[in-house]
């Protein structure tokens, strides 16, 4: 079997009516001209052909760089069979074509649901403290004077809530030395508390007037803490901008950090966490409460009381609360949670 078409040598453009056929050792192919001559050839497997795109000349291009082009692509397929038979059925079947779309979706799913969180719990866990000052900067540039105002606690009750941060920041492994506490007054979000990603943590007026014992703040606090224990609100920036913040870490470019701080203070005021976040602030906030003689039970009230009264009917907006998971689990796992 003989196929019709044109010899380019290598790198010229001059063209050469030739035939493309199998050599005698049924492996290989070679390209000769009319008078039986010899052009170019080589074994099949180092041999590359350009794929089937409707009535366009077909492609042998050989390792010498000598290219045969025809028109017969049937004739090329059939010379072919064996060697791309695979492709050929992948490209033909629907079924197979199926598959690999469901394939590719399934692993597109893995990677959200698992690829992502990793990748952004490993950058947060890398991210230098310095990178983290410039997140939490530009994160309260964006919300100081907007939504967040200087506090109006009076002095007397100022200080007794920073007595409460310091005593239970001295709890933590980690030391009183690696929070910052910040009160301010948030009259458009009401009660809320929320850990920037360099260990500052804000906490509303509106939710300090709402506690009613020194316990409830502690068990905030303590919450909060735990979010920057374990970089919660950097993770969730990762996992929202997965892109640049590799660039930014990569490259080490401040102007990428500045970017994704952008999205840092929707997520904090809408208490954007996911479950197993909050769960893990929880369940933290619980041990450190009960390791220290204070009831993790006081929280939960606290919690319960604050949906009740902030939310209504129609539900939790931007607040302490948040929505993952419902408050009635939160609180029920914080009265279970055992002694240390």
């Amino acid at each position: 079997m003989q196929l019709s078409g044109f010899y380019f040598p290598p790198g010229s453009a001059r063209q050469t009516e030739a035939s493309l056929c199998i050599a005698t050792d049924g492996k290989s192919l070679e390209v000769r001209e009319g008078n039986g001559a010899v052009l170019a050839g080589a074994p099949l497997r180092h041999i590359a052909v350009t794929s089937r795109l409707g009535s366009l000349r077909r492609k042998v291009e050989f390792p010498d760089g000598a290219i045969f082009e025809t028109a017969d692509n049937d004739g090329i397929d059939a010379f072919l069979k064996g060697r791309s038979g695979t492709l050929s059925r992948l490209e033909r079947s629907w079924r197979l074509a199926a598959l690999s779309l469901v394939a590719i979706v399934a692993c597109t799913a893995l990677f959200i649901l698992y690829g992502i969180p990793s990748s952004a719990g490993w950058l947060a866990q890398q991210t230098p403290p310095s990178v983290a000052r410039i997140i939490t900067d530009q994160a309260l540039r964006t919300m100081d004077g907007n939504i967040l105002l200087p506090t109006k606690l009076s002095p007397v009750r100022q200080q007794q809530i920073r007595n409460r941060f310091a005593t239970v920041a001295g709890w933590e492994a980690r030391g009183a030395g690696h929070y910052n506490l910040l009160l301010r007054n948030a009259p458009h979000i009401g009660p809320n508390a929320f850990a920037l990603p360099d260990g500052r943590i804000v906490m509303t007026d509106q939710l300090v007037l709402m506690a009613r014992t020194d316990t409830e703040i502690d068990g905030v606090l303590a919450h909060e803490m735990a979010h920057a224990n374990h970089a919660h609100g950097l993770r969730s920036v990762y996992q929202a901008s997965l892109v640049p913040a590799a660039i930014a870490f990569i490259t080490g470019d401040a102007s990428q950090f500045a970017q994704m701080a952008v999205i840092l203070p929707a997520i904090l005021l809408q208490s954007a966490y996911s479950r197993k976040f909050e769960q893990q602030a929880d369940d933290d906030a619980a041990a450190l409460l009960r390791g220290h003689g204070e009831d993790p039970g006081q929280l939960a009230d606290f919690l319960e009381r604050m949906e009740l009264k902030s939310c209504g009917k129609t539900g939790c907006g931007p607040s302490w609360l948040g929505t993952h998971p419902a408050t009635a689990a939160r609180a029920a796992r914080l009265r279970r949670a055992p002694a240390p």
